[in-house]
C-alpha cells in the first residue's frame, strides 16, 4: 500500500512539473527555428494569396501595396501591366500549388517556386483561355509583410 502511495505521488509530481518544463527554453529566442520557419512560410503564402485576390478582383491599390518598392524592373511597370490586364481581360483566375519556399540566411528574402493555372476571358473576342506554367517569385520582408520583389520565368502577374 505504501509503495502504491509513493508511486501515485511520483506520478502526480511528474504530471505537474513536466508540462511546466516542456515550455522552458534555456537561452536564445522564445521561438524555435521550426516555429519561426512555419511562421515565415505562412506569411509568404498569405502575401501570395492576397496578391492573387487583389489581381482577380482588379484591385490595383491592394495589388500595389503588396509589391516591393524595390521590385526588379520597377514596380510602376508591373502596376501598369496589371492595369492593362484589368482593362483587357475579364474573369481573371489564378490557382497555384507551391513547389518550394526557401529563405535566405536572415529570412528577409523568400524564394518561391510555384505551378499555376491561369484563366481569363479576352474582352475583344469573348474567348476564355487557360494555361498552366511554372514560375519563381522572390518576396522581401518589409515590416513583417512579404512583398513581391521579382518574377522569374513566366510572369504570374502582368500578361501585357
Amino acid at each position: 500500500m505504501k509503495k502504491q502511495i509513493i508511486t501515485g505521488m511520483f506520478l502526480l509530481f511528474a504530471c505537474t512539473i513536466l508540462p511546466a518544463c516542456a515550455g522552458l527554453q534555456i537561452g536564445g529566442s522564445s521561438d524555435s527555428s521550426s516555429a519561426l520557419a512555419a511562421k515565415r512560410h505562412s506569411q509568404v503564402r498569405q502575401s501570395l494569396d492576397q496578391l492573387i485576390a487583389a489581381y482577380e478582383a482588379k484591385n490595383s491599390r491592394q495589388f500595389s501595396d503588396l509589391v516591393s518598392d524595390s521590385y526588379s524592373g520597377e514596380a510602376r511597370i508591373l502596376a501598369t501591366s496589371a492595369l492593362r490586364d484589368f482593362s483587357v481581360y475579364h474573369d481573371l483566375s489564378l490557382r497555384y500549388t507551391v513547389n518550394n519556399i526557401t529563405f535566405d540566411d536572415t529570412g528577409a528574402k523568400a524564394f518561391v517556386a510555384i505551378t499555376f493555372t491561369r484563366s481569363w476571358t479576352d474582352i475583344k473576342t469573348g474567348r476564355t483561355k487557360n494555361e498552366t506554367k511554372e514560375t519563381s517569385l522572390i518576396f522581401v520582408a518589409v515590416e513583417d509583410i512579404y512583398k513581391l520583389q521579382s518574377q522569374r520565368g513566366p510572369r504570374l502577374f502582368g500578361l501585357n
